[in-house]
C-alpha cells in the first residue's frame, strides 16, 4: 500500500492536470507511479524527458524493457518488475528471455553484454572498473551507447527507489522479484 496518496485525475489541477491529461492521451492511462509523483509536478516532468529522452536513445525499447526488468530483480522492486514485464512482452520478449534477464543474461552477445554491464553498474554503485568500458568498446559499443546504458540505469534505479520507498501499488499484472530485500527494521 502506497504511504503517499496517489492523486485523484478528477482533482488535478495547474500542471498536474496537464501532465495527466498528456498521459491519459499518450498511454490510455495515468499508471499509479505517476498519481503518487504528480504531487512534484517538477519530479513528474523530469521523470517523463527522461523517459522520452532514453525512446530516443540508441537502445532499442525491446533493450530498455530488458534492462528495467534485471534492474527490478537486483533492487527488489515488484512494481517496476511488473511494469517492466508487461512493456517487454509488447515487445515479443518471451518468457525464457525474461528469466534470462532477471538474472542479468541474454541470449544474444550483444544484449548480453549490455545486461552485464547495467547489472553490474547497478551491483558496484556506479563503480565499475573501466575495464568493463573497454570490453564493451571492444564488443564494438560506440560512446552513444555506453552513455546510453548509463542512463537507462540511472532512470530505473530512480524508479525502483521512488516505488520501492512510496510503496506504489501495482496496477499492471503482478510479477514478484524473486529475492525481494526485507525491509529494513
Amino acid at each position: 500500500m502506497s504511504v503517499l496518496k496517489p492523486i485523484d485525475p478528477s482533482d488535478a489541477t495547474g500542471t498536474t492536470k496537464d501532465i495527466f491529461d498528456h498521459l491519459k492521451q499518450n498511454m490510455d492511462r495515468i499508471p499509479a507511479m505517476m498519481r503518487v509523483m504528480a504531487h512534484s509536478p517538477a519530479i513528474t516532468e523530469t521523470y517523463m524527458h527522461f523517459n522520452q529522452a532514453l525512446a530516443k536513445s540508441s537502445l532499442s525499447h525491446r533493450t530498455l524493457a530488458l534492462i528495467t526488468v534485471a534492474i527490478a530483480e537486483i533492487n527488489g522492486c515488484d512494481y517496476t518488475l511488473s511494469i517492466g514485464v508487461a512493456l517487454a512482452k509488447r515487445h515479443g520478449v518471451e518468457e525464457r528471455e525474461l528469466a534470462a534477464a532477471r538474472a542479468g543474461r541474454a541470449e544474444d552477445d550483444k544484449t548480453a553484454r549490455t545486461l552485464e554491464f547495467a547489472t553490474s553498474i547497478v551491483r558496484r554503485a556506479g563503480r565499475v572498473p573501466p575495464a568493463d568500458v573497454e570490453r564493451l568498446r571492444q564488443s564494438g559499443f560506440s560512446e552513444r551507447e555506453i552513455v546510453d546504458i548509463i542512463g537507462a540505469v540511472g532512470l530505473n534505479i530512480f524508479r525502483n527507489y521512488f516505488n520501492l520507498v512510496v510503496g506504489t501499488d501495482i496496477d499492471v499484472p503482478v510479477v514478484r522479484t524473486s529475492g525481494s530485500p526485507q525491509p529494513v527494521p
